[in-house]
């Protein structure tokens, strides 16, 4: 009888401790966890992007957007996300007119009144009639700018409310928006009609009654409490180049692929609920303590009131001894080297490397992975990648293509100069349109 009892008090201060742990869990996320608190807030994020293009015959072209940073609340960001069109000049120029390039890049405005801005690296690229997403990397970290939470984009209903955030879309040279500041960051309200794909790409879209133009492009569509829900594209004009109140958004479920694919840190907001509201943590913090030492209090106890019991029957044989009877079935499973597309036409198939080398091209003879003959910037037979078990590591050679085989980070390899590659490393021919990662699945 007593045996029981001891029994009951270790049960109870079993599930004392679990929602003791639970509670406090959720009290803490109550006070650091991500989440806004209100739309406008987000403008701390947001950046103007503009991207240019010098050509050696005198001809410029340049294109001006919205950015907005991702990474961890509270810490310095690095990484700045914007639309693929509006870095196309400074990011694609260099590859599509080579030599002819006079100059070219891509920058990031923190105050273009104050002229604070940088030259960043674009290091993942996906053109408009694909995601229409770019990431680009500051030269350094920064705390001019904070981290935007991330919304999943499933938790967003047809009439739910939506703010764009962006630069006014009046100018399109750099010397035209020389006196924009922070304060100048606009905010649009609008509602959200339904999910769908626009016609002209394949990035998943909010339609939406959000004005977008090509100043607020690239920057961010928040929710009421300014958690991002997804990126603003592009909107439908008429004639006289005035809204016909349809616009898009690229959801946020494109951009966390996009930010997998390279491994960049960001921060997930609560779905309906905003973890940093104060009176989730003042509740839950103060019902974990008590039910931690509650439950504390109760195994001490019972441990004390079960030392002298005597051992149940069959411990002497070696039953209840603690061990786990073994069990029968294979062991672990040898993960498969393989090759993954990210973007373009193979967007998630996988192929086995264990099997060979896998070429790349439009060649059907000597390609294993095969492009349509018509698909811009991709040659006969472009590269080739294999998986050397010994080193445990991927090679990855260019077979003298015309427009280049780059690696994640931008660099372009030498023609039939074997390149190493680790797991979870990306790579792409020509250009982010079609990108692939190595893995071990």
């Amino acid at each position: 009888m007593e045996a029981k009892k001891s029994s009951s008090k270790q049960v109870v201060a079993i599930l004392l401790l679990v929602i003791g742990l639970a509670a406090g869990v959720f009290g803490v996320l109550g006070l650091v966890g991500g989440g806004g608190t209100d739309p406008y807030e987000a403008r701390k994020s947001v950046v103007m992007v503009y991207s240019y293009l010098q050509l050696t015959d005198g001809q410029s072209a340049g294109a001006m957007g919205t950015g907005f940073a991702i990474g961890k609340p509270g810490e310095p960001v690095e990484y700045i996300v914007t639309n693929g069109h509006v870095v196309e000049y400074g990011y694609m120029g260099p590859k599509v007119y080579a030599e002819q390039v006079s100059s070219a890049g891509v920058q990031v405005y923190f105050s273009a009144a104050e002229n604070d801005y940088v030259t960043a690296e674009v290091v993942y690229y996906s053109a408009s009639n694909e995601k229409d997403i770019a990431i680009i990397r500051l030269p350094s970290k920064t705390d001019e700018r904070e981290a935007i939470p991330i919304r999943d984009a499933d938790d967003v209903a047809v009439g739910d409310t939506a703010f764009a955030l962006g630069y006014p879309g009046v100018a399109s040279q750099s010397q035209q928006f020389n006196t924009y500041d922070e304060d100048d960051i606009t905010l649009t309200k609008g509602i959200i009609s339904k999910r769908t794909k626009p016609a002209w790409s394949s990035y998943d879209a909010f339609q939406m009654d959000v004005y977008i133009n090509h100043g607020n492009s690239g920057g961010p569509l928040v929710d009421e409490r300014g958690n991002l829900i997804g990126i603003n594209a592009s909107g439908a004009v008429d004639e006289q180049g005035k809204s016909e109140g349809v616009n898009f958004a690229i959801t946020s479920a494109e951009l966390i692929k996009a930010l997998d694919s390279e491994r960049i840190e960001y921060t997930m907001a609560g779905g309906g609920l905003s973890w940093t509201q104060p009176w989730f943590a003042y509740v839950f913090l103060p019902i974990g303590v008590l039910a931690l030492i509650g439950g504390i209090i109760l195994l001490v106890t019972s441990q004390k009131g079960v030392q002298g019991a005597p051992a149940p029957a069959g411990a002497a044989a070696g039953m209840g001894s603690g061990k786990a009877p073994a069990r029968g079935g294979r062991g672990p499973v040898e993960k498969r080297a393989v090759l993954r597309g990210v973007t373009g036409k193979y967007s998630g198939q996988s192929f086995d490397l264990l099997k060979g080398k896998v070429v790349i091209g439009r060649d059907p003879a000597t390609c294993n992975i095969v492009f349509d003959k018509n698909t811009p910037g991709i040659s006969g037979r472009h590269c080739q990648v294999v998986y050397d078990p010994n080193e445990d590591c991927f090679i990855i050679t260019d077979l003298g293509s015309s427009y280049g085989t780059f690696l994640g980070n931008g660099k372009k390899l030498t023609a039939n100069v074997a390149e190493k590659l680790s797991i979870g490393d990306t790579f792409y021919l020509c250009d982010n349109a079609n990108r692939f990662v190595v893995s071990k699945e």
